[in-house]
């Protein structure tokens, strides 16, 4: 069995922004969704936080929306690729991912004046010093409880009109292809559905990424 993790790095790859001008962090995945299969809770709150400043992003897809995150230079990761059981407190420990969290940072061409939101708030105590001092806010999870998601939709879409601007988020909408869109949320689904390794390969033939997402796929340096 193909182990859920590949599935979750091709995806990541795939919707990987040239440079890196606003990052979300996290924790650790949720067991069976991910955000760049576009199924997750974050996902669609994220999405939500999008609308409030550009309107339009209700009316198209789910790909659509994960190419404008990447066209405004998006990227969302996790400390830890793989799923954590929480602790009786409540937080996953994540102290044992950090170091390969830090050689994938590295691999990441991050734009000096990036915005970095650190999601939930209790994760900024725990990143290196290197990270928590460029971090530009920290929101709360849009988890279980109304007001948190609230805040996130409020936090987070101030985030975005303060530092990408409403000109900005329209000029990156008018520059997505709903078409390659659609292709790359195919990919994005097949890795959702666990999809056999033939038929992503067939997928990611003629992609104009296809040695770094089949470099990914492998688990190799992209």
């Amino acid at each position: 069995m193909i182990e859920a993790v590949r599935y979750r790095r091709l995806a990541a790859e795939l919707y990987r922004p040239e440079r890196v001008r606003v990052a979300i962090v996290g924790e650790a995945p949720p067991p069976e969704k991910f955000f760049y299969f576009g199924d997750s809770l974050f996902f669609r709150y994220l999405r939500a936080a999008f609308a409030r400043p550009l309107p339009e992003v209700e009316r198209w897809g789910e790909g659509w929306f994960l190419a404008l995150y990447r066209e405004i230079g998006g990227w969302r990761g996790d400390v830890c690729e793989e799923s954590r059981r929480a602790t009786k407190g409540g937080a996953d420990d994540v102290t044992d991912c950090l170091e390969a969290f830090e050689r994938r940072w590295a691999a990441l061409d991050v734009d000096p004046e990036a915005v970095i939101v650190i999601s939930p708030k209790r994760l900024v105590p725990t990143l290196p010093a290197w990270l928590r001092d460029r971090v530009t806010a920290s929101v709360p999870p849009p988890g279980q409880w109304n007001a948190h998601r609230e805040a996130f939709l409020r936090d987070v879409s101030a985030l975005l009109e303060r530092h990408v601007g409403r000109d900005g988020l329209r000029e990156a909408a008018r520059r997505v292809s709903e078409e390659d869109a659609a292709l790359d949320f195919e990919i994005a689904r097949a890795c959702a559905e666990g999809a056999g390794d033939a038929e992503l390969r067939r997928l990611l033939r003629g992609h104009a990424r296809e040695a770094g997402l089949v470099a990914a796929w492998e688990g190799e340096a992209a």
